[in-house]
């Protein structure tokens, strides 16, 4: 039985991770690109407490994926609520 109950919680789990994948596919579809917030990379650092050598870390493990504009690493709020839901569901954080 308990076992049961573990296997519908995962399955809840993935349900749930799934439909947020596809509610920020749609917010990303539904926004211009003008109204679309960008966050640099001392900002995403700031927000999750980061530090220099993590956020390299994450960048060569691929977690994060910036846009680089003029040697400045941007990221859409949106990939940035996805790299942390896919951290999440990884058990990363």
């Amino acid at each position: 039985m308990e076992s049961s109950l573990k296997e519908i919680a995962e399955l809840l789990r993935t349900i749930s991770n799934v439909l947020q994948e596809i509610k920020v596919d749609l917010d990303q579809k539904q926004k211009p690109l003008a109204e679309r917030r960008l966050w640099t990379k001392q900002e995403v650092m700031e927000k999750v407490k980061m530090t220099e050598p993590t956020y390299n870390r994450n960048l060569k493990k691929e977690i994060l994926n910036p846009m680089r504009l003029s040697g400045s690493d941007l990221y859409f709020e949106e990939d940035l609520v996805k790299a942390l839901e896919e951290s999440r569901r990884k058990g990363r954080i």
